[in-house]
């Protein structure tokens, strides 16, 4: 447990060490500051969907690309980014894809509500996010592999970060969000056609209020 900790907060302060401040100020006129000062949980939506533009820069936020060199807005421990992000909207399931910016459809349908066990606020909300870890992005690593307890460990201090990247970039566009734990992951792991090697590891909500 001692040795498990100290990884931890190792790649804790690796990743605080290795942040890039890619902007100044979030879109609209906004200043970080702004945003964190009226971030908040929402659970309010109201059923509107989110324009192209809108959709795109909240997953850009979660998992985009903002280098040349391919390094993305969030920080990953080793430089491995292991967390995939899905998104779950009216019209289907789609995955990420960060290098493109753009969403591939898995399946057609809305699954809204299978990405919770039950809260019905989900059903409303534009999209909800589901952050998926995948222990192969761990194959191409130019470092010595950790071991599988220290993959998933990286993996939720990634989430962290993008987690508060998309509720940022939610705020500057007048949205809310609402991070959850709380997700029916059979069913999405089937509908997602998700490997069995991957773990879901979180959900979030984002859309209009009332």
């Amino acid at each position: 447990m001692k040795k498990f900790f100290i990884a931890t907060l190792a790649a804790v302060l690796m990743l605080s060490t290795t942040t890039v401040c890619a902007a100044q100020e979030l879109p609209d006129d906004l200043t970080v500051m702004q945003a964190l000062s009226q971030r908040k949980t929402s659970r309010n939506f109201v059923d509107s969907d989110l324009s192209e533009a809108q959709l795109l820069k909240i997953l850009w936020a979660a998992n985009g690309i903002n280098r040349p060199d391919g390094k993305r807005v969030n920080p990953a421990a080793l430089g491995v980014y292991s967390v995939e992000v899905y998104a779950v909207t009216r019209e289907g399931i789609y995955r990420y894809d960060e290098v493109a910016n753009k969403l591939n459809l898995i399946a057609a349908g809305d699954y809204r509500m299978s990405t919770t066990t039950g809260q019905a606020f989900v059903g409303k909300a534009a999209v909800n996010l589901v952050y998926v870890e995948t222990p192969d992005a761990w194959l191409n690593s130019k470092h010595r592999v950790p071991s599988r307890e220290h993959q998933l460990a990286f993996a939720n201090i990634a989430v962290g970060s993008m987690i508060q990247s998309v509720a940022l970039a939610a705020q500057s566009e007048g949205l809310g969000n609402c991070v959850r734990g709380s997700i029916n992951r059979d069913e999405f792991a089937k509908l997602a056609k998700l490997s069995t090697d991957k773990t879901i590891l979180l959900a979030q909500s984002v859309g209009k209020t009332a």
